[in-house]
């Protein structure tokens, strides 16, 4: 019985790993890609690491990805003015590029929108600005 047991947590061991990779391809994606959001799939990858491979969750939370995305916002609980408005005018760039060849599709231009306004409303009033 045990070989099986042992069987099955390797099993959910790799689940767990694959979930994370693909959490963490999402989320390094969603730092040029304003559609996907970073720190959510960030958030998952440490999730699914931490109880996949500890040396992964070691490795992924010493990265520079995690600690320039998601450890100084997690430490601070702010952005500085800077960040925002580097966020702000990458988001609008991109959203202005896509914008321009889903012309035809009122339906893109209208989830952009709400996207592009979520991202305003949240660097604006929701994330505190560090001095």
């Amino acid at each position: 019985m045990k070989t099986t047991e042992q069987h099955s947590n390797v099993v959910i061991r790799y689940i767990f790993l694959t979930i994370g990779t693909i959490s963490f391809c999402l989320g390094t994606a969603g730092i040029v890609l304003p559609i996907l959001p970073t720190v959510p799939f960030y958030m998952l990858t440490l999730f699914c690491l931490a109880r996949g491979s500890e040396r992964f969750h070691r490795m992924f939370l010493e990265s520079q990805l995690y600690k320039k995305t998601v450890g100084a916002y997690e430490r601070d609980k702010a952005l500085t003015l800077r960040a925002k408005l580097s966020i702000l005018v990458s988001v609008s760039a991109i959203m202005a590029v896509g914008a321009y060849f889903s012309q035809d599709m009122p339906i893109a231009l209208m989830v952009m929108g709400i996207i592009w306004v979520a991202h305003v409303i949240a660097l604006a009033f929701i994330i505190k600005t560090k001095k």
